[in-house]
């Protein structure tokens, strides 16, 4: 398990599963994951989402990769209630790319849940974990122009790789829109290890684990 090395508001759990864990070590799904931006407070049975939150202790949530970025959040809302959320952000999600409804993409939205019930984004800490690393991650050029659309984008998130296709920097890419919605860097607890170039400890549907999932979750405790 890899844990994000950043003090917290309150007791929690959190981390990133490897293929190494066992499976009684993670969470119950609780999603069924469709590379958009539903960000839903942790239900009671399987629904079609890409994020959760909870204020309820004791409640591990968290969301299967195998490329995408985990992103994993905790803070207080006004009232001193601790709130946290697992988002998953594949290109689709983080861009927003297709999304029937408006506001951005999942880090965008689940943020903007934390704003809707008090919070301040300066007092989130937060993690983006394990994903395919822009030295890896070959895309089309659509996948640019969406990434383009977002008020954070940069255009050094974007490069040429070797064989002379574009290249995205998605882990980048989220912080920058981290910074953008008022997140502070110091708390930032990411792990930038890259799934294609671990094989010994990381599943990577790109290379070819097309079963395999690593986790990215967290729990009020």
């Amino acid at each position: 398990m890899l844990t994000p090395e950043i003090p917290t508001p309150f007791p929690l759990r959190w981390g990133f599963s490897t293929r190494l864990d066992p499976p009684d070590a993670l969470p119950q799904a609780l999603l069924r994951q469709v590379h958009r931006c539903g960000v839903v407070e942790a239900p009671e049975a399987v629904v079609e989402a890409d994020g959760l939150w909870t204020t309820r202790p004791g409640i591990r949530i968290g969301v299967r990769v195998a490329d995408c970025v985990p992103v994993l959040l905790a803070g207080r809302l006004a009232a001193g209630t601790p709130w946290v959320a697992a988002l998953h952000a594949g290109w689709r999600g983080a861009t927003g790319h297709g999304d029937p409804e408006p506001g951005g993409g999942i880090l965008r939205r689940g943020v903007a849940r934390f704003r809707a019930l008090g919070g301040h984004p300066g007092d989130l800490v937060w993690a983006c974990g394990p994903a395919i690393q822009a030295c890896h991650f070959e895309v089309g050029a659509e996948v640019i122009e969406a990434a383009r659309q977002d008020p954070a984008w940069r255009e050094d998130l974007g490069t040429v790789g070797p064989g002379g296709r574009a290249h995205l920097d998605l882990h980048g890419f989220l912080k920058a829109q981290a910074l953008d919605l008022g997140m502070a860097p110091e708390k930032d607890g990411s792990v930038g290890l890259c799934t294609m170039c671990r094989p010994d400890l990381l599943f990577s549907y790109r290379r070819g684990d097309t079963t395999g999932r690593q986790w990215g979750w967290i729990e009020i405790g």
